[in-house]
């Protein structure tokens, strides 16, 4: 009878042992799959922040290139503005000299 006894003790430890090995083991498990899903967290937000880096840069060299072409057209029509109206000056002045010369001729 004693000995039913250790036996079955001996079977009871025996199983405790092997469900405490198996919580070990499911807890070791658990820890590296949070472990994993943790750095694969960590490289998605970082992949993220660099993405929105490069896009933010992107998008900044875009706006000079748009300023920088909005200032050059600003410009060219400046310019082409001063030359017409360097040419109509010079048509006046044109128009002017030969009403002077009209003048001057029905005067003689």
């Amino acid at each position: 009878m004693a000995k039913m006894k250790t036996n079955t003790e001996e079977a009871s430890q025996r199983r405790e042992q092997a469900l405490r090995q198996e919580k070990a083991e499911a807890d070791e498990a658990s820890r590296k799959r949070e472990q994993l899903y943790t750095e694969h967290e960590l490289k998605r937000q970082k992949v993220m922040v660099e993405a929105n880096t490069t896009l933010q840069q992107e998008r900044m060299k875009v706006d000079v290139y748009s300023e920088h072409a909005h200032m050059e057209a600003l410009e060219r029509k400046e310019t082409e503005f001063c030359q017409q109206q360097e040419k109509e000056r010079e048509q006046a002045r044109g128009a002017q000299l030969k009403l002077r010369e009209l003048a001057a001729k029905e005067l003689n």
